[in-house]
């Protein structure tokens, strides 16, 4: 018995090859772990109007508000110091490509308006600083980009 090779063959092949070569990236991609930007994105995006209102606050501010990195492993957060013993918050430092990276940190600025945080234990690479916080029953938010060494 001899194998002939012809178009039903041809289309044959060619399916089990496509067939194959799809199962097997559906094995590869159920295996891939897929982390969301936050658990409650529905929950968050329906405050969608109060974070606009909030970085508008922030906004107004100006430089009296800033997030910068003073060293590769240090950031300082200032908010003006009329607001500073009234300040209420957090800081988030996320990090998009993982999310079991991110850490959240109470907001405790000085008399100054000033905080540092290390960020030393962070693993290096591109972080976003999300600084929300409370003063005088108005909302403020920002973020920045950082780079951790």
């Amino acid at each position: 018995m001899r194998f002939r090779f012809n178009w039903g063959t041809g289309i044959a092949l060619t399916y089990t090859a496509f067939a194959l070569a799809t199962s097997a990236f559906v094995a590869f991609a159920m295996d891939r772990r897929v982390d969301l930007v936050s658990a409650d994105y529905y929950a968050q995006s329906l405050q969608l109007d109060r974070r606009m209102e909030e970085e508008r606050n922030a906004s107004a501010l100006g430089a009296a508000m800033s997030v910068t990195q003073s060293s590769s492993r240090t950031i300082r957060i200032s908010l003006p110091r009329e607001l500073a013993p009234h300040a209420t918050g957090t800081i988030r430092l996320y990090r998009a490509s993982s999310a079991r990276e991110d850490r959240e940190i109470a907001l405790a600025v000085d008399v100054d308006g000033r905080q540092d945080v290390s960020l030393d234990g962070l693993a290096s690479g591109h972080w976003t600083v999300q600084v929300q916080w409370t003063a005088l029953g108005r909302g403020y938010y920002v973020q920045r980009g950082v780079v951790a060494r």
